[in-house]
């Protein structure tokens, strides 16, 4: 198995809770990508407000480059920061997209092609049909076993 697992998608907390109970079964480490950008930038906004967009990028993609070196770790990655970053999670990373289980109005017509514009870089693509995290826990384990076969 690769070290780290990358999950990616839109549904926050519902990834959030798959990244734990992933994190404990698989007996390995936890971040949230998102928690700990905003965390380094201690208030966001003010940091947006006082330093411009460019800085709050630059704080991003450095963040982003520290987590994507961690080892035996579950990453939780929202998709615009993936989309923006995935450079960074070439080696040793096994990435996988959470397909939302509810999709908004503006969402059933983009999300066709940002899940096209994902595929080539992503190990699996996996939906959350019953919005279970067991279900999608155990889908994501069939998907490494295929793996390392």
């Amino acid at each position: 198995m690769k070290s780290n697992l990358v999950i990616i998608g839109f549904e926050r907390q519902f990834n959030k809770d798959l990244c734990l109970y992933l994190a404990d079964k698989l007996d390995m480490f936890f971040v949230d990508v998102l928690e700990l950008i905003e965390y380094n930038l201690v208030n966001s906004k003010e940091a947006l407000l006082r330093c411009g967009r460019e800085y709050i990028e630059k704080e991003e993609k450095k963040t982003v480059r520290n987590v994507a070196d961690y080892e035996n770790t579950i990453i939780n990655i929202p998709y615009d920061i993936f989309i923006n970053n995935k450079d960074f999670f070439n080696n040793g990373c096994y990435k996988i997209f959470i397909v939302p289980q509810k999709l908004e109005d503006v969402d059933k017509i983009v999300m066709p092609d940002r899940i096209e514009l994902i595929k080539s870089h992503c190990n699996a693509i996996i939906e959350n049909v019953e919005n279970n995290v067991e279900n999608v826990y155990n889908k994501i384990i069939n998907s490494l076993k295929g793996e390392n076969r």
